[in-house]
């Protein structure tokens, strides 16, 4: 079975800029937590077990938003291979010399 695949470019642009989105909020959540997690450690008023549990539950939560900030985070791996899948695949259908037969167009 021969199937030809073409990528929406409309779709493939929207699912990117859903990813920088994701990015900006992943990134500002990091920063907003680590803020917290200062405010929560420099404050007299939590003592005892309720200190232990919030700067506990802090920890996990800034240990877990930081695998998503920076550079190497998931989206950021993400939004560079559909550029990448954007450009081979343009590369692609513009060289492939059948697919530009169907289309009635020559190299």
């Amino acid at each position: 079975m021969n199937t030809l695949f073409k990528c929406d470019g409309a779709a493939m642009d929207s699912i990117k800029e859903n990813l920088v989105q994701a990015q900006s909020y992943m990134n500002q959540a990091y920063t907003d937590a680590l803020k917290l997690q200062k405010e929560i450690e420099s404050k007299e008023d939590w003592t005892g077990k309720s200190e232990l549990v919030a700067e506990g539950f802090l920890d996990i939560l800034v240990q877990y938003q930081k695998d998503f900030y920076g550079v190497e985070n998931p989206q950021s791996k993400a939004i560079i291979a559909l550029n990448e899948l954007d450009t081979n695949l343009d590369n692609f259908f513009s060289t492939w010399e059948d697919y530009l037969a169907l289309e009635g167009k020559t190299l």
